[in-house]
């Protein structure tokens, strides 16, 4: 799909924020860049970009506790930050990679919900601060450390609203979900979460076995850090750059009220939203 003129995106910002000063319950605050990044992310489409922003602002409301009381410094958040590596970095053809690693042998420090927690921080964080608007995200998840253990901390409340709120609500192009060292029993964690997902959303990800080289079908080495066989950085020196953009941004996220909604008049019953598509080629 082509891309808008610069005067277009001009025009469409502008009836996105006359739709926003008229809505009480939603934030007048949003930065041009939050405007044309939901824009992007649904392709342009006027209607599409007002309800993932209604759903963003509403998710945000609804889950202070994924997301009041975040200091990164936080002993509950460092201690989640010891056991991940991430990384957000370009990848060629105007592209976005973002991985999470687990690290942690045995499941013994991870938690479910500060891992949640982690995740709406770590994306705060980069929407704060990044001004490109990339063609396609991509994601991949290693999950190398995982046992069926993780079934006796998953949270299925926390899981809906994680699987709404990136399918739909969060304004990036997500294109592929790939799943890295995925053991044999991966289906039966997968199957928590297939409840939620949409299918254009499960026909994104793809599982890759430990040693296999699955991944190079869809990603050239040069994309990819070295820890998966890549030439593009190590996941540490990744995790650093993460760390760094959290540090500088934390002012902004010890905000509670960060694009967050607020509430409804109780006499009104909110309309239902219409999400956008996965389905956008």
């Amino acid at each position: 799909m082509a891309e808008k003129s610069h005067e277009d995106v001009e025009k469409l910002m502008a009836s996105f924020r006359e739709w926003i000063n008229s809505q009480p319950h939603l934030p007048k605050d949003l930065e041009d860049r939050m405007v044309k990044r939901f824009l992007h992310s649904c392709y342009y489409d006027l209607e599409k970009a007002k309800s993932a922003a209604e759903l963003f602002f509403s998710i945000r409301a609804a889950s202070p506790d994924l997301l009041n009381n975040r200091d990164p410094m936080s002993p509950q958040l460092q201690k989640a930050l010891k056991i991940v590596n991430l990384a957000q970095l370009r990848m060629s053809g105007n592209r976005f990679l973002w991985v999470w690693q687990l690290n942690d042998p045995g499941l013994e420090n991870f938690d479910y919900l500060q891992d949640a927690r982690l995740f709406f921080l770590t994306t705060d964080a980069w929407l704060l601060n990044e001004e490109a608007l990339e063609e396609e995200d991509i994601v991949i998840m290693d999950v190398k450390d995982i046992s069926l253990k993780i079934l006796t901390k998953f949270n299925l409340s926390i899981a809906r609203t994680l699987s709404k709120y990136q399918q739909d609500a969060i304004p990036i192009r997500l294109k592929q979900v790939h799943v890295v060292n995925a053991p044999s029993f991966i289906d039966k964690v997968y199957g928590l979460v297939k409840p939620f997902l949409k299918q254009g959303m499960t026909d994104m990800i793809h599982f890759h076995a430990p040693k296999s080289e699955t991944l190079y079908n869809y990603l050239s080495k040069e994309d990819l850090p070295e820890d998966f066989g890549g030439t593009n950085g190590t996941m540490n020196d990744h995790m650093e750059e993460v760390l760094k953009v959290i540090s500088a941004r934390r002012e902004q996220l010890l905000n509670d009220n960060l694009w967050r909604a607020e509430k409804k008049s109780k006499n009104k019953a909110p309309k239902e939203t219409t999400f956008r598509s996965l389905d956008i080629d």
